[in-house]
């Protein structure tokens, strides 16, 4: 069974004009977000709608933005590709609007906050253990977007988060195997 689109929570963004126009035009669209497609071996899309009323698919989370401001190259943004087109969507009530660092490919962190997670399923990475991961789909504080698993992200909570983690993070074990 493949789902390939999935209903996501809808949200405003930009999109830069020069995405959808054949000239480089500069300054951006303002567009509703509402969906993704998830595609193996790409990075995460999403399906949005413009407010001259265009419906576009498949922009890449590396074309979504909330505000102009400093970005990052767009392998940045999303550091495994889709793992397939089964995809699935869950808002985590415990995240929504947490805000969090996420840890980017050249080690910088950068402050985010959490919107829905994507999770794959029925495909060899994310059956195998050591491979699975889901992707957070986050906003920088400098408005792109992220979709980073929980290894890349550090949760910031005053009411329970109240300890560091170890400066050796090689004491925590690594998933080898599934749950019975």
């Amino acid at each position: 069974m493949s789902v390939l689109n999935e209903n996501i929570p809808s949200f405003k963004a930009l999109v830069p004009k020069s995405y959808f126009t054949k000239s480089d035009t500069e300054g951006y669209y303002d567009v509703y977000c509402f969906g993704i497609q998830s595609i193996a071996g790409k990075i995460l899309t999403f399906h949005v709608m413009t407010d001259d009323g265009m419906v576009r698919g498949r922009v890449p989370i590396s074309s979504i933005y909330l505000k102009e401001g400093k970005d990052v190259p767009y392998y940045y943004k999303q550091l495994w590709d889709c793992f397939s087109e089964n995809v699935t969507v869950t808002v985590f009530d415990f995240l929504v609007g947490k805000r969090c660092q996420a840890i980017l490919r050249d080690g910088t962190m950068v402050w985010a906050t959490y919107k829905f997670t994507v999770d794959w399923f029925d495909n060899p990475y994310s059956d195998e253990p050591t491979d699975y991961k889901c992707g957070h789909v986050l906003v920088a504080d400098d408005g792109y977007m992220l979709c980073l698993p929980n290894n890349r992200i550090l949760w910031k909570d005053s009411n329970w988060v109240t300890k560091k983690l170890p400066a050796d993070l090689s004491v925590f074990k690594v998933d080898q195997e599934l749950l019975s």
